[in-house]
């Protein structure tokens, strides 16, 4: 079996770390980029149609639009409510969510 020697390792981690080719960084790179989607996603609408209630018909309709794995991502961070808040573009006022300017 190949081994990478030892002298050669820590840039090697370097590499892996810039360039994101080590297994363990593959799914969460992964998971980040679909993150990002979804942030840019409603980004969009929000810039498009202005602040929504989390219950707008609208708002409900393209999140359900989304693969369930795809959603599943918010609902493992709370929902989309958390998710979106978790970003340092989206504000909630009252009962609506906005874009922060």
């Amino acid at each position: 079996p190949f081994a990478i020697p030892e002298y050669l390792r820590a840039q090697t981690e370097e590499f892996e770390a810039v360039f994101g080719y080590s297994n363990g960084n593959n799914y969460q790179r992964t998971l980040d980029q679909t993150r990002e989607v979804l942030y840019e996603y409603f980004f969009e609408l929000l810039e498009h149609h202005g602040p929504m209630g989390l219950n707008d018909k609208l708002l409900v309709e393209e999140y359900e639009r989304f693969p369930e794995e795809v959603r599943k991502i918010a609902e493992d961070e709370g929902g989309l409510k958390s998710f979106l808040l978790k970003s340092t573009c989206f504000i909630m006022v009252d009962n609506l969510i906005g874009l922060r300017k």
